[in-house]
């Protein structure tokens, strides 16, 4: 059985054991094809296929997921008894054939369930780091992604729009009015641009990016319109009267040997001359605008301590995960995301530990409208607050055991950000399965002798350089610690390094 199908293929060797088995009825859903194995069948090696055998066939068993034998017949080779197999007790009667058949068919439509689900859930937490949060216009980083995916088109046009007097308005009328700005700005520019690609770069700064050839006096018209618009929307909205926008246009041509990046800087170069002329207004970028510009103080070249972010998944980790927080000091910031179903365990013990702690705490209480919503919450959080250090030294962790999470650290490590998943705030592991690594290892080295001390080196080191090393050393021989490390690649791909 694939992923889209409830049909699986049941091969049976003796007619007496396809009998037995087809007068059992599966689980709703689930549709079985009882066939008895003859010699010189095909079997198709992609499907799920179950195995129900008392005699093991002389030949290999090709297309095997499950198996399903008699303790007297294991005698499979090192490759078959790489599946999950269950078996049955002697002596064999039809009763006890039935009911380890039907405990066997529960599992597997089980493990399938579990499977898609979790495929799932990884899916839309990417999603949710792609979509920025407030706006559901694309994040910074789905917008790199986006260019990386064009960077061969000819023809491109970047707009660079950041709202002016934007803290003005958070300031006055509070952060809810701020958000109300930024949500029906994306609004009006997703209706207005609808064929470019709309992101928002972090606070109040947006993006859009248009491909194919056009003059850049008419792009100009329409951001003038738009921004026209915008600001005749702002003035008749009490909260927003103060604000307007300023925008900065650059392009791309075909011949023009310039990088995107380049581009995306030289559209802020214009922007930073709309403001430098009032405001309120559209530039087109020409090249005496980088001459002009005093160089700017960048953040990240001071000498100062990264800032730590913990994003906490308290209905997973529990009271558990909050176990070293009077060790941080006060440059991290621990968010704290909860709902109704949160556990009512808070002991004043834990009380007085959050209310000392020097750490910054901010506590988020998401409303658990979906299934879900909680992860895909702290999920989209962490991309705003990724845009809005942007430039800064930040390390991320997430603390949680949701494996589900590990599907972001190679989607932010794309991007640069030092991000990480972990058990508790002391910065523990999350928690493996040893012997699922292990089994994985095997699978990719074809040893089962050294699977075990893989899986360890795996989930006791942090970054993939630090896993190679530890292979270097274990092995003493640099051909074969080549070779592990390159053969178990696909289970360390989440993990930091080279």
């Amino acid at each position: 059985m694939n992923m889209n199908t409830n049909t699986i293929n049941i091969y049976v060797t003796g007619k007496n054991l396809a009998g037995i088995l087809s007068s059992v009825s599966p689980p709703a859903g689930m549709t079985c094809n009882v066939i008895t194995l003859e010699a010189g069948m095909h079997i198709n090696a992609q499907a799920v296929n179950v195995f129900v055998l008392k005699k093991i066939p002389s030949r290999k068993i090709d297309g095997a997921k499950y198996i399903l034998c008699s303790k007297s017949h294991t005698e499979l080779t090192a490759d078959e008894l790489n599946m999950l197999y269950d078996l049955w007790p002697e002596p064999l009667t039809p009763s006890l054939l039935k009911f380890y058949y039907r405990k066997l068919l529960e599992r597997i439509q089980s493990e399938q369930l579990n499977t898609s689900e979790g495929i799932e859930h990884q899916k839309r937490i990417i999603e949710m780091a792609r979509q920025d949060y407030l706006t559901g216009l694309a994040t910074r980083w789905y917008l790199q992604e986006y260019i990386r995916r064009n960077q061969d088109e000819q023809n491109v046009t970047c707009i660079y729009l950041d709202l002016d007097n934007f803290k003005k308005v958070n300031d006055t009328y509070g952060h809810q009015a701020g958000d109300r700005a930024l949500a029906a700005t994306a609004e009006m520019m997703q209706q207005k641009f609808s064929d470019g690609f709309c992101a928002r770069m972090g606070g109040d700064e947006f993006m859009i990016v248009l491909l194919g050839l056009r003059e850049a006096s008419d792009v100009e018209r329409k951001v003038s319109a738009f921004m026209a618009g915008l600001m005749e929307y702002y003035a008749g909205t009490k909260t927003m009267r103060a604000l307007s926008v300023s925008a900065g246009i650059a392009q791309k041509t075909h011949g023009d040997s310039k990088t995107i990046d380049r581009l995306i800087h030289e559209s802020d170069m214009a922007l930073y001359e709309a403001k430098k002329s009032g405001r309120a207004c559209c530039k087109i970028y020409s090249a005496s605008m980088d001459e002009q510009r005093e160089p700017e103080k960048n953040p990240s070249d001071e000498t100062e301590s990264a800032r730590n972010y913990y994003l906490v998944d308290y209905e997973n980790v529990k009271n558990h995960g909050l176990n070293g927080i009077q060790d941080l000091k006060g440059d991290n910031v621990i968010c704290i995301f909860y709902s109704r179903n949160a556990p009512g365990n808070f002991t004043l013990d834990l009380h007085r530990q959050i209310s000392e702690a020097n750490a910054e705490i901010v506590y988020l209480k998401v409303e658990v409208g979906t299934k879900n919503a909680l992860d895909f919450q702290l999920a989209s959080y962490l991309g705003k607050i990724i845009a809005e250090n942007h430039g800064r030294k930040c390390n991320y962790f997430i603390v949680s055991n949701d494996r589900g999470y590990l599907s972001l650290v190679p989607f932010w490590h794309e991007g640069n950000i030092d991000i990480e998943v972990i058990g508790d705030l002391s910065g523990a592991r999350i928690f493996v399965d040893r012997d699922e690594i292990a089994a994985k290892v095997f699978e990719l080295t074809g040893d089962p002798d050294d699977a075990g001390n893989i899986a360890d080196i795996i989930i006791n080191h942090h970054t993939r350089t630090e896993i190679n090393s530890a292979l270097q050393k274990h092995y003493r021989n640099n051909e074969k610690s080549t070779q592990t490390y390159h053969a178990i690649r696909s289970l360390i791909e989440h993990k930091r390094g080279r």
